[in-house]
């Protein structure tokens, strides 16, 4: 019976967090009262809801892996074997992968039994319309997250599976057990692809309804708003080919936070600040209780530096840095081996890719967009969506090839805008490539090749690559892994399987 409780990853959330909420986001899940305790209050409710967030900050979810291991399995990293870490994930072995699932569901399941409670609440002075609105759209705009890194995880995207071996979507459960017999009860099945995107879009069509837009350095950007509803309903839209409705809540957003774009000269600082500029979402970590450490933090995972340019000061293991075609895409001429670094070209992004040190072994190009900016070594926000994430979605929602409202004219003129924002000297070394993307695919391609330029390190690539049904082109360093390979998906963890005959492993494992 204790075993048959975590059945289909949905963790018999009795146990509800309630903590001190006294500097926006210092969270501890760990602590926690009895469920009838838990929630009858507003001090609980709030510090529940906390709770919540502080689950993205887990290893297993933005705390590292949603971060890194995208980068390792896809064309963007190589593993320097300095601690052993992500060697085994960039050579792409069977096993070695996403594994949020059980992080995800007790995060979805505390959603839902809070969502459950708020109604219910009985407190003077009463529940105003204001309140219910914002915890529940909070909530599921969590829970819309919280699912689609799942599916985009643990599923193929709408109409790219692979045949035979597409086993659908992941179980979307919006009730949560409050008895063990009705967790022993609990066998969810893999719902399907289509239908989880669903369900998502529901949520985040309510979590917009229901959330304002507030700015304010307590809400923005470390809780759930508007306009990072709008951005994230965007991002979910694209990965569904759903280009009208992808252009539209980019739109919106856009509309709001547009102008938070950093241009050229900001953008480096914007990185060396504990709050990136055009953050619209990002998960935050305040004091050092939170720090996940030199062992796995993003800062240690990918860089071996403490602060930029200094090579004698030694700190993390810098286990993933940028493969060689990644710094020739960014315009970097470096020795590979040894990370000397000889020429750049007037792209700013390579600006933040540097020398490390040879402290722990060959010293490589690295990655220094996580810098231990909150006040300790390893303590860097995550942002999950950023302004330029806009742009370059509406870009490719209207230069697909099966778009509807296909438009090269406005999609070139996205593009144009974050690469004059990108590049010092754009008139001399970039206008008269980008006048002359005059065809769908030279357009979209180069689309795509700024999206791995905006966001590499901040794992994104190996999703862009998944979704677009490409392979995964590896050399010089790995093996190509084909779209087919059934390791472009994780396995579903084993204990749920085996406890839940309803739910069917992925292909191949």
């Amino acid at each position: 019976m204790k075993k048959q409780i975590y059945i289909g990853g949905l963790l018999l959330a009795l146990l509800v967090s309630a903590v001190s909420c006294k500097k926006g986001l210092e969270v501890d899940p760990r602590q926690s009262v009895r469920l009838e305790d838990a929630l009858t209050s507003r001090d609980n409710v709030n510090a529940a809801i906390l709770g919540v967030y502080a689950r993205l900050k887990n290893l297993r979810v933005y705390g590292r892996d949603l971060v890194a291991i995208p980068e390792a399995l896809a064309d963007n990293g190589f593993a320097t074997n300095k601690s052993g870490r992500l060697v085994a994930e960039a050579n792409n072995n069977p096993g070695a992968h996403f594994a949020h699932w059980n992080s995800a569901y007790f995060a979805i399941a505390e959603i839902n039994l809070i969502l459950d409670a708020v109604p219910k609440l009985n407190v003077l002075p009463v529940v105003t319309t204001a309140e219910r609105n914002n915890w529940e759209g909070q909530l599921k705009f969590l829970r819309a997250l919280f699912y689609f890194d799942l599916v985009k995880a643990y599923g193929y995207e709408p109409g790219q599976g692979v045949l035979g071996q597409d086993r659908g979507g992941v179980p979307f459960v919006t009730a949560t057990p409050t008895s063990v017999e009705a967790a022993a009860a609990n066998l969810p099945a893999r719902a399907k692809v289509e239908d989880v995107y669903t369900a998502i879009y529901k949520d985040l069509t309510e979590a917009n309804s229901q959330l304002a837009n507030s700015f304010s350095s307590s809400v923005f950007p470390q809780l759930a708003t508007k306009v990072a509803a709008q951005s994230l309903f965007a991002r979910v839209a694209l990965y569904n080919r759903d280009y009208t409705r992808a252009k539209s809540w980019a739109d919106s957003a856009i509309a709001v936070v547009g102008s938070r774009l950093m241009n050229a000269g900001a953008y480096v600082n914007g990185w060396r600040t504990a709050i990136n500029p055009e953050s619209i979402f990002e998960v935050r970590f305040v004091n050092q209780a939170e720090n996940n450490g030199v062992n796995e933090s993003p800062q240690t995972t990918f860089t071996t530096l403490l602060v930029p340019g200094n090579t004698g000061l030694l700190g993390g293991f810098g286990d993933l840095v940028p493969s060689s075609t990644l710094l020739s895409e960014l315009g970097i001429t470096a020795t590979f081996a040894g990370g000397t670094v000889s020429a750049r070209t007037d792209d700013v992004r390579n600006l933040l890719y540097e020398q490390g040190s040879a402290g722990r072994g060959t010293a490589r190009v690295e990655c220094t967009k996580f810098l231990g900016k909150n006040g300790f070594p390893n303590l860097d926000n995550i942002p999950v969506i950023r302004v330029s994430d806009l742009f370059l979605i509406r870009a490719e929602a209207l230069s697909a090839a099966t778009s509807p409202i296909q438009d090269l004219t406005a999609a070139r003129a996205d593009l144009v805008r974050i690469k004059q924002n990108r590049y010092t000297n754009y008139a001399t070394t970039q206008q008269t490539f980008d006048n002359g993307l005059t065809t769908q695919s030279a357009l979209f391609n180069e689309i795509i090749r700024q999206r791995r330029l905006e966001f590499a390190f901040e794992g994104h690539r190996f999703f862009d690559l998944k979704r677009l049904g490409r392979d995964i082109v590896k050399a010089p360093h790995y093996a190509t892994l084909p779209y087919t390979d059934f390791k472009i998906l994780p396995s579903i963890p084993v204990r749920e399987t085996d406890n839940n005959p309803n739910l069917v492993q992925n292909f191949g494992y």
